[in-house]
């Protein structure tokens, strides 16, 4: 089983947590297009799945989806075994909690200064 506590959002759609940390080629049958989906501030989500499926010379594609636009995700990120799945699930994450907070800058500012807030103040708190 692949331990998934360190994802941050919601997650809608698991199949990914299932696989073991073994080589991926005792466990062809299992590596298909939709593995894993993930929920991000209402706006984000993460995607994971095998591609193509059921073939072992594929590799994990790993998109980051804003507004549900499919056509143009923000990033596709690929890894050829689960350790390096694991980390660019991690690095999609920190794309996506830049992005939000970036986001909620600019909304923040329309109409005012074009110097956006500094992210502590959006949170609430002062460092």
């Amino acid at each position: 089983m692949i331990d998934l506590t360190f994802i941050t959002g919601k997650i809608t759609y698991d199949e990914l947590s299932a696989l073991r940390n073994i080589d991926l080629s005792n466990q062809i049958d299992f590596l298909k297009e939709d593995m894993l989906q993930v929920e991000y501030h209402d706006t984000h989500l993460l995607d994971v799945g095998w591609y193509p499926s059921f073939d072992i010379n594929g590799s994990f594609q790993i998109r980051v989806i804003k507004n549900y636009d499919w056509d143009i995700p923000l990033t596709l990120l690929k890894a050829g075994t689960i350790r390096l799945l694991i980390e660019e699930i991690i690095v999609a994450q920190n794309l996506i909690n830049k992005d939000t907070i970036t986001g909620l800058s600019n909304f923040l500012c329309v109409g005012r200064s074009r110097t956006p807030p500094k992210p502590s103040k959006l949170l609430g708190f002062y460092l």
